[in-house]
This record gives structure tokens, C-alpha cells and sequence, in this order.
């Protein structure tokens, strides 16, 4: 096995080079799989009531922000234009 850093021949079963000391071998870690319980119908029903609440409050939140946005550009443009004018 050759090492990928400075290109010196190591042994197949070397964890590192013998010349730089880089691992040899990368650790492959598998992914860790996590279990979420389903919820009964009742539960999912719920939880669905209280995504359309949420997600209602989240438009106006937006739009409201949108409009502030608007504000600013405008306040800024007013500005320059009365600066530019003198």
C-alpha cells in the first residue's frame, strides 16, 4: 500500500506511514439510524390541525416582513434623491 500524502511503500496491514505518519486507512463510520415512533391517527390528526395553525401565522409574519422590506428600499431611494438633489 502506498501512502496518499508523501507516496512511500507500506506494508497492506500499516494503520499509518512509515515515512509522514498519515493514516493510511480512512475510518468508515455508518450513519446512525434513528427510530421515531408513528403516531396513531388521532395523534397525527392533531398534529396536522396545529401545522395549519402554524403555518397561517408564518404567512402573515412573512408578508409583514416583505412590506418593512418595501419601507426600507423606499426610505433609502428618498434619501439618495435628496442627497443627489444638493
Amino acid at each position: 500500500m502506498y501512502c496518499r500524502k508523501c507516496g512511500e511503500k507500506n506494508p497492506e496491514n500499516a494503520v499509518y506511514c512509515k515515512n509522514c505518519g498519515v493514516r493510511l486507512k480512512e475510518e468508515v463510520k455508518k450513519p446512525e439510524v434513528i427510530e421515531t415512533p408513528v403516531p396513531n391517527n388521532q395523534n397525527n390528526q392533531q398534529s396536522t390541525n396545529q401545522r395549519t395553525t402554524a403555518t397561517t401565522g408564518t404567512s402573515n409574519s412573512s408578508d409583514s416582513d416583505w412590506i418593512s422590506c418595501c419601507l426600507c428600499l423606499i426610505a433609502i431611494f428618498i434619501i439618495f434623491a435628496i442627497v443627489g438633489s444638493f
